[in-house]
């Protein structure tokens, strides 16, 4: 009965509690997956070690109260294509987004510039200040290669992988097929070198290309290149009101549909019976036991810290392992300002430019610098990175009396560098401030508010399954692509291990939010449940499946 006096009190979570789907981590891919369950009627429990939910998508006031920052997430590439996007009302949770015309910049000492626009005239037009060839070869290729991203690497995004012999069977159908067929057996440098003659240009390109960890080098990867410069380089998208909104318009729809999300709840481990998984237990001390757990973890923490190796076949535990993480990660550093950058260049649409690359001459240069970084260290006298000034579009940013502008400098960075990031992190700061102010003289110390760095180690503190600060959770290369990620037994999100499914950016397709991972991991487990699913693939999968699969 309850009280007369107070009335009933509120009936605590519960010490141990059942579920049908337990799914660790809220990171991008972790919302994904609970929401389509939970709509589905599915009991999901989201559990996550953080304070907040998003993962990546996280939006904080890193600088001072009143300046919010976008963490790590800011250019959403894939929304056009995300099914997640399609299937849910989330406009109902004042989810907006913008795509501006002038995307990605780059400024040069001599006060030139090269600009992606939206348009791909515009861009032409920026390309043909240096070479009216390689404008020409532009728009010639990034139409054809358009094609090859709306018709297949967009929709297979988020099918199920499928095994080299059997991509390249089903390529043999179409010319656009056998083009991307092409395009895989080059490295980005041939494919940039191939096609484009001007230094600068091809400089451009290139960085577009691999700044988010391809190695320029690598055969195998080629398609990487018609997907970044067409999606990334000028179609990439901003989430208004900072990328957390996103996190908190997927954590709605759990919510919404039934499901709970337990935050400030680390899961120490994964508990198995009778050789499979029955639930997790959190480090309050609370179980949670479930039919299935989904982890959108990386592999090392999920299999060896979390089931024990123990618990492995010999050869899924050899494999994780053997599994290497990001060959770099990043330096950012943010900061406030009474005014936005504005850059001494050739061209105005460079000041309204989503994202400016800064410090790079030349090819040579550019590949210095990465070889340095992998190298483990850092030429102060040769390195570059790209700029946003996040608040341009954004206003909702900043909510101080002062006023102003938050933006960041991100750049490329190992996770072991030469006298350690106590050091280097501060010198790095002063570094990025010369090189900014060179080519944005307002860029001064009267100018800024506030400043603030996040290292490499700063990034696995903050997020710490980016192991190494590795954003994508594992490095891009052929043998950790497609359905060897993160390994033959695993791409699917069904695992060796009974009741376990993986599902995070380690996973097929990959990080960057695309949002892939945890789409196929909720179709899996709701299809081995025997979970009636409520969404169909979207138009452009539906069109995928019927040329090349069926």
């Amino acid at each position: 009965m309850p009280d007369p006096l107070i009335g009933k009190v509120f009936d605590e979570f519960p010490d141990e509690s059942e579920w049908d789907a337990i799914v660790i981590g809220s990171g991008p891919n972790g919302l994904i997956a609970a929401a389509y369950l939970a709509k589905a009627g599915v009991k999901v429990a989201l559990v996550e070690r953080r304070y907040e939910i998003g993962g990546g998508l996280a939006t904080e006031e890193i600088l001072f109260p009143g300046y919010s920052s976008n963490m790590h997430a800011v250019y959403h590439m894939m929304v056009d294509y995300m099914p997640v996007i399609q299937d849910f009302d989330l406009d109902n949770h004042a989810l907006m987004w913008t795509k501006p015309n002038a995307q990605t910049g780059m400024v040069f000492e001599d006060g030139t510039s090269l600009l992606m626009a939206r348009m791909v005239e515009d861009t032409k037009d920026s390309i043909t200040k240096f070479s009216f060839k390689d404008a020409v070869a532009f728009g010639k290729l990034i139409r054809r290669w358009r094609k090859i991203v709306d018709e297949i690497l967009g929709p297979a995004t988020y099918i199920p992988p499928m095994s080299p012999l059997d991509i390249s069977m089903a390529m043999q159908r179409t010319a656009v097929g056998q083009e991307m067929l092409e395009l895989v057996e080059q490295s980005p440098l041939e494919i940039i070198t191939n096609n484009f003659e001007n230094d600068k240009v091809r400089a451009f390109l290139l960085y577009t290309s691999c700044m988010w960890g391809l190695d320029p080098r690598e055969t195998g990867i080629g398609m990487f290149v018609a997907l970044l410069l067409q999606r990334f380089g000028m179609n990439k998208c901003y989430c208004d009101g900072g990328s957390h909104k996103f996190a908190a318009s997927l954590a709605r729809e759990v919510v919404g549909n039934g499901g709970t999300i337990v935050d400030a709840a680390e899961v120490t481990n994964i508990i198995m019976e009778g050789g499979r998984v029955a639930g997790v237990q959190i480090a309050e001390g609370r179980t949670l036991r479930s039919k299935v757990v989904i982890s959108t973890l990386d592999p090392h923490t999920t299999f060896l810290d979390l089931v024990g190796p123990e618990n492995l076949p010999a050869d899924l535990k050899e494999s994780v392992e053997g599994w290497q993480y990001d060959k770099w990660s990043f330096y950012t550093l943010h900061i406030a300002t009474k005014e936005p950058p504005k850059y001494k260049c050739d061209d105005n649409w460079i000041n309204d430019a989503f994202m400016n690359i800064v410090g790079i001459e030349g090819l040579d240069q550019l590949l210095a610098h990465w070889d340095n970084v992998i190298g483990g260290s850092i030429d102060f006298n040769n390195f570059g990175g790209h700029a946003t000034c996040e608040s341009l579009f954004d206003p909702h940013l900043v909510h101080s009396p002062y006023g102003g502008y938050v933006s960041f400098f991100q750049m490329h960075a190992p996770y072991e560098i030469e006298g350690g990031w106590d050091q280097k992190g501060k010198e790095l700061e002063e570094a990025i401030l010369t090189k900014w102010q060179k080519a944005a003289p307002n860029m001064t110390r009267e100018n800024i508010i506030k400043v603030g760095h996040e290292t490499p180690v700063g990034i696995e503190l903050r997020l710490p399954n980016m192991r190494r600060g590795a954003i994508k959770h594992g490095d891009y290369k052929p043998i950790q692509l497609g359905c060897f990620r993160p390994n033959q037994d695993c791409s699917s999100s069904a695992t060796p291990v009974e009741g376990l499914y993986v599902c995070g950016a380690s996973n097929y397709p990959g990080g960057m939010v695309l949002g892939g991972p945890g789409y196929l991991g909720a179709n899996k487990v709701a299809e081995d449940l025997g979970v009636t699913k409520w969404w169909k693939p979207t138009k452009a999968m539906e069109k995928y499946i019927r040329t090349y699969l069926e």
